[in-house]
């Protein structure tokens, strides 16, 4: 037997030792790193889209035993819509929601869903969207650098002005209109008859005050939360366009960043906020026109078939632009989801 300090005894001690460290080390199992994610998106914090974007971004956390978080940047905190495209895009961001005309320098295809007055409605625009072009929608994105996540929405667009009310197009005739920098608006506004004018979206109020523009247009929800109702005695439903705002991720943080079990509960979860937030925006279009009536502002509803007949130079502009191709496979598309 070996003596209490001989060196046998002291390799055997050793040895039990660290045997018994090994065994008690296999019932610890490490906590997972959080992984964290940047969400960027231009809109108020009262906006539905960022209530529920914020709501899904809690429940993505739940779910995933806080393994996934996900930080909000609403109201433009990190730039410029465009600016964040392209930041998304190189990574610098991981997530964001965008209107298909932010990425317009690098896609023109995706600029086909901001075409005037091709969708009859919401449930049209949605089926489009969701269903018949869903396909076409994900590869298009894709090759621009972005992953497809799911869809949320600004709604149809509205004309408000200082001037006079707007029920027919000879109505918008001679109107100086402040346009964003998306081809698709001015083309439209420019085939009624109206002079345009690029304003940078945190010049609007301002412009409109002064006026050196007459009006201006965006949805109802963002007409009422930037208070350019302040300062416009009119606003009428052109509904010219169909504003969609796209939940994309920076492709290498989507698959890099998240396994596969993470990225089905984002899109589980992103879908039921896009959902939602569509539900928002149009259940509180009728509240914030009430409002806006009862600050002054006399409300029209134009019959939107007028117009329509009045985008034939719109429609060439944007097929020269946009290339026969790609606007006859998305014609069939919008085709597709009316029937």
């Amino acid at each position: 037997m070996a003596s209490r300090n001989s060196p046998l005894r002291r390799r055997i001690l050793k040895a039990g030792a660290a045997a018994t460290a090994v065994a008690g080390s296999a019932w610890v199992i490490p906590a997972r790193a959080a992984v964290e994610l940047k969400l960027t998106h231009p809109a108020d914090t009262s906006h539905p889209v960022h209530i529920e974007a914020d709501k899904m971004a809690k429940r993505i956390a739940e779910r995933t035993n806080g393994e996934v978080k996900i930080t909000l940047f609403p109201n433009n905190a990190l730039g410029s819509p465009v600016e964040t495209a392209q930041q998304t895009r190189l990574g610098a961001i991981d997530m964001i929601l965008m209107n298909p005309a932010n990425i317009e320098s690098i896609s023109k295809s995706v600029g086909v869903i901001n075409i005037p007055y091709q969708f009859d409605g919401y449930e049209h625009a949605h089926r489009t969207l969701d269903v018949t072009a869903r396909d076409w929608i994900t590869q298009q994105l894709a090759a621009a650098g972005f992953a497809w996540i799911a869809n949320f929405e600004w709604g149809f667009r509205a004309l408000s002005n200082s001037r006079r009310p707007v029920n027919t197009p000879d109505d918008v005739k001679g109107l100086k209109i402040r346009v964003p920098p998306e081809l698709a608006i001015k083309a439209a506004f420019e085939a009624l008859g109206a002079s345009t004018q690029t304003v940078a979206f945190q010049e609007v109020y301002l412009a409109l005050a002064n006026k050196a523009v007459d009006g201006q247009d965006n949805p109802v929800g963002t007409t009422y939360a930037a208070k350019f109702f302040e300062v416009q005695s009119h606003i009428a439903l052109t509904r010219h366009i169909y504003a969609s705002i796209m939940f994309a991720a920076n492709p290498r943080s989507w698959q890099g960043k998240l396994n596969d079990a993470q990225r089905k509960i984002v899109i589980e979860e992103a879908t039921t906020a896009g959902a939602a937030a569509r539900k928002g925006v149009r259940d509180l279009e009728e509240d914030f026109l009430a409002r806006m009536q009862k600050a002054g502002v006399a409300v029209t509803r134009p019959d939107v078939a007028p117009f329509r007949e009045k985008m034939a130079p719109a429609y060439e502009v944007l097929r020269k632009n946009l290339g026969d191709d790609t606007w006859n496979a998305w014609a069939k598309l919008v085709a597709a989801a009316r029937g």
